[in-house]
């Protein structure tokens, strides 16, 4: 069976689950995914002709659907959706596959097909002066819109110019390939996708190749599950996992043209999931070459790599077998707060021994509300990763005579932990500071963690996500909730295992806990990990180690 066959069967049945047996009591699609069922339609009926030319219930189907999409785009051309009303960049989405639909059915010279194709005409027509004159609210959305806005070239001279005008602003990519939100959901889904149709219709080879930088950085980021590391991300999929098979045609892409490095990562990544297999099949009809079969492997990518990610705090350290990702660029430290659009997860190392995985390490401590450590930097010296965190809060000296105000109303204020009106900025005041410095060995066998805590005496605790396994040398003191019974504890997956090692002391009869700050939890809310966890507890100051390597 073919790629092309493969991804058309997983298309059949992603079309037989939503366009036609979606239950009344589902939520009703929004406009992206009525787009989406009319492509696939179309995709289908192009592949398997004797499907969909013997029985027109699809194209009826599809009609309806398209009538649908046109009943929620408003008088100004555009669609709302979560949130976002009458939102250019979240119509382009839509307007993306329509145009690429047009271009599909006019390749098909299918005569069956010319009602749909005038129904997709109008909505883009209706569309086009939004997005001609529209703005963004991401850096992501620029190449979304722009990219929509040429695949409707035909129906305005305007929207080359502003597609040039959103890219003119150069694209957000560092020297390792990686856009500036950091997401691997948002590289592969809008930002490459998006270049790629650019780079073909403006004839811009330089995009092209920004696309398979960023291909190369996302197969160092991918571990030996298929999943792409997103602890640095700036957008949702910071705490989340996306697949490598969501890069799978742009890796097929560049493999056809001869890369062996995203030869290989296609080769591990095809899409095994209806959605993203209507994604790839879509793509395949209206660019028919990307469905020929893989080359084959002269040799496989050497898999040991060091690699240091300097733009984003990263470090990626594997040899055979073991992995250690070492993290310290969060946005946090910097700008004193957590907020959408910026890096938080608080998690500073993951680690695995083939299937004995450590998800996550995060330290908490007692410190004023917040939160747990989060990392200044991330810089790598002589193969040592070092992260720095000074934490502090103030404590406020009365006001100087001359600022008092005989009503006592001052101005409301920020300190960087919360907000009064205490007009913080006229003040003298006093600091109370927890320096926190982690070093992080990582080696061929596993991976040394020597951590330094200086300036207040207060209470900490390190969280030890566990992967799947059974543990060993440890107690289990709540649901879930592991405290060691000695220095070594053990997760053992399989054949494969990690023995943890610690010079803290067992506090075997200390829970242990995760503060998230006081930013989560005056709102009532976590970013707290679920799964098994085990903790170590102790006190500042002083220096500890922990060790995670190969049984």
């Amino acid at each position: 069976m073919t790629f092309l066959d493969r991804m058309a069967d997983l298309a059949e049945s992603w079309w037989e689950a939503t366009a036609t047996a979606t239950p009344p009591t589902a939520p009703a699609p929004g406009h992206r995914e009525l787009m989406r069922q009319v492509a696939a339609a179309v995709a289908l009926r192009v592949v398997r002709p004797e499907v969909g030319g013997a029985d027109p219930s699809r194209l009826v189907v599809a009609e309806e659907v398209a009538a649908r999409l046109a009943a929620l785009q408003g008088a100004d051309g555009l669609f709302s959706s979560d949130g976002n009303l009458h939102s250019p960049p979240d119509s382009a989405f839509a307007i993306n596959d329509l145009g690429a639909t047009i271009a599909v059915i006019d390749a098909a010279d299918d005569p069956a097909l010319a009602p749909l194709r005038r129904r997709l005409l109008e909505i883009g027509e209706r569309a086009l002066p939004a997005l001609l004159a529209g703005g963004v609210h991401t850096p992501n959305h620029r190449w979304e819109i722009a990219s929509a806005l040429v695949r409707l070239r035909a129906l305005d001279e305007r929207a080359v110019q502003r597609a040039e005008q959103w890219l003119a602003e150069g694209v957000d990519v560092d020297a390792d390939g990686l856009y500036s939100e950091r997401s691997a959901n948002y590289a592969a889904f809008v930002s490459n996708p998006s270049l790629l149709v650019l780079a073909e219709a403006l004839v811009r080879p330089d995009l092209v190749e920004v696309v398979h930088r960023n291909l190369h950085a996302q197969l160092v980021l991918t571990d030996a599950d298929g999943v792409v590391e997103t602890v640095f991300s700036r957008r949702q999929d910071q705490d989340g996992a996306i697949p490598l098979s969501a890069f799978h045609t742009q890796l097929r892409r560049f493999a056809l043209a001869g890369c062996e490095t995203c030869a290989a990562g296609a080769e591990v990544s095809e899409p095994r999931t209806p959605e993203l297999a209507v994604g790839a099949l879509l793509e395949i009809v209206q660019e028919p070459t990307l469905g020929a079969e893989l080359p084959p492997l002269e040799r496989w990518p050497e898999t040991d790599v060091v690699r240091h990610f300097p733009g984003v705090g990263l470090l990626v350290h594997q040899h055979g077998g073991v992995r250690t990702v070492v993290y310290g660029g969060s946005d946090v430290p910097h700008v004193n707060r957590i907020g959408s659009g910026l890096a938080g997860n608080p998690t500073f190392l993951r680690f695995r021994a083939g299937d004995a995985v450590i998800r996550s390490l995060r330290l908490s401590r007692v410190m004023f509300g917040l939160g747990p450590f989060r990392s200044e930097g991330l810089v790598v010296d002589d193969g040592v990763a070092h992260l720095h965190e000074r934490a502090a809060a103030r404590y406020y000296q009365p006001l100087p005579v001359a600022s008092h105000q005989p009503d006592g109303g001052y101005r409301l204020t920020d300190d960087g932990r919360f907000q009064a009106s205490m007009a913080f900025g006229e003040r003298a005041h006093d600091e109370v500071e927890l320096v926190t410095d982690v070093a992080v060995r990582p080696g061929p066998d596993g991976v040394e963690v020597e951590v330094t805590a200086a300036g207040v005496d207060t209470g900490w605790s390190l969280e030890i996500a566990l992967g799947e396994g059974t543990v060993t040398g440890a107690a289990e003191v709540a649901p879930e909730v592991y405290r060691p019974l000695s220095g070594v504890v053990e997760l053992r997956k399989g054949r494969d295992a990690v023995v943890i090692e610690t010079s803290v002391g067992s506090g075997a009869d200390v829970a242990g806990w995760y503060d998230p700050g006081e930013a989560y939890t005056f709102l009532g809310g976590t970013d707290a990990l679920a799964g098994p966890r085990l903790y170590l507890t102790g006190t500042t100051p002083g220096t500890w180690t922990l060790t995670l390597r190969r049984a």
